[in-house]
């Protein structure tokens, strides 16, 4: 017997048990969409199964390349123009018989990426993004509010803004409290929460939230987290007091070095104590994101007016206006960012009011349609 025959029978019992080869069962890339972000442009595939991928960068121009498998085009468009600060455009290709070719043409060779996959359904997801090496930097760099390609946006790549809402207060710090006991972080909270729940159904809104229970954050910690997830509007929620029991009314305010209207001081000084931080780097820290509020002034100021004009339609609060000063919680947003004031807990009257699920669901839909109003008005401007 020679050896290869040897070799076969030794085989044999492998070869009779082994599974059968699978055939290729191509998957169809069914649906484009883009979003682009202020710091990010988000490419989204969908596919209607699992398909594998490999990615490559290339240079001279920039660009990505990814290969999908096994997968098929279906009736897409071959070349999707995105114009963003990212992406200049999406190509589509059928490579091979089972590989789906797909380039995303890059504005720049200053970039870095993250692709990842998704089920239920099937997408893969692909980002673009700066390298930040140096945030501070980055943020203090000019760029439009919020970025939006300049073409007309289809509803299917719709442009989409990112609502950040921050509940004043939580955990170790209560904020105000009422004659009878209610604290200010639970009104904020689930008055933010509602305002999430109304924006969350609206097309091109994406809300977050810095927190959805009761604890602690910092408060320069809650602009970080909103410019880390790219942010493009920057909302804080609180409860007023005030010593004259009297004092009564909604507020919003949007952040400056220069104090403007009644009270702003005091409501500055009270809603700022929490930081704790009087260091020189804590100081040097403070500067630079005033300068970087600096650029989204006039912005924060039109938002400011939007969101307390709705809010007064919404409760018939008695309309303490627009003002401005100080605020920690509002320096270094590297976006338009206003602090609410939805009534004074110290005002035994309101606070009997902020008590009831009800009159929180009217604070929360003036604020959701000033937010909503702001970004239509955003949009037209944009257009013109």
């Amino acid at each position: 017997m020679n050896k290869i025959s040897k070799i076969l029978i030794l085989l044999a019992p492998l070869l009779l048990f082994a599974p059968p080869a699978k055939a290729y069962q191509d998957h169809g890339v069914e649906k484009v969409r883009f979003h682009s972000y202020l710091t990010y442009t988000r490419v989204v595939l969908e596919v209607s199964g699992e398909v594998s991928y490999i990615i490559r960068d290339l240079t001279n121009p920039p660009r990505l390349l990814i290969n999908l498998y096994p997968a098929k085009l279906t009736s897409l468009e071959r070349k999707i123009d995105i114009r963003d600060r990212f992406v200049q455009r999406l190509r589509l290709s059928q490579d091979s018989e089972h590989v789906t070719r797909v380039v995303l043409d890059l504005m720049n060779s200053e970039y870095t990426y993250d692709i990842f996959s998704l089920k239920s359904p099937h997408r893969l997801v692909i980002e673009v993004k700066s390298p930040r090496e140096d945030p501070i930097a980055d943020l203090l760099k000019p760029r439009e509010f919020p970025y939006s390609s300049s073409e007309s946006v289809s509803e299917e790549n719709l442009r989409v803004y990112k609502v950040i809402l921050d509940p004043g207060h939580g955990g170790e710090d209560p904020g105000a409290i009422g004659s009878t006991g209610l604290k200010e972080k639970e009104v904020s909270l689930a008055v933010a929460l509602e305002v999430a729940n109304l924006l969350k159904d609206e097309a091109g809104i994406d809300v977050y939230l810095t927190r959805t229970d009761d604890r602690f954050i910092p408060l320069d910690q809650r602009t970080e987290m909103a410019n880390q997830w790219g942010g493009d509007l920057f909302v804080s929620i609180h409860a007023n007091a005030a010593f004259n029991r009297k004092a009564s009314g909604i507020e919003t305010f949007f952040n400056s070095r220069y104090l403007y209207g009644e009270g702003a001081a005091e409501v500055a000084a009270r809603e700022n104590a929490p930081l704790g931080d009087d260091d020189v780097s804590g100081e040097v820290k403070a500067i630079l994101w005033d300068l970087m509020q600096d650029r989204y002034r006039d912005e924060s100021n039109e938002l400011s007016h939007f969101v307390q004009r709705k809010l007064y339609q919404a409760t018939y609060l008695e309309d303490r206006g627009v003002k401005s000063a100080g605020f920690y919680v509002l320096r270094g947003a590297a976006m338009p960012a206003i602090l609410v004031e939805i009534g004074f807990i110290s005002n035994p009257w309101e606070e009997q009011k902020l008590r009831k699920e009800e009159f929180r669901k009217k604070i929360a839909l003036g604020i959701f349609r000033g937010i909503k109003d702001y970004l239509e008005s955003y949009n037209e401007r944009l257009s013109r």
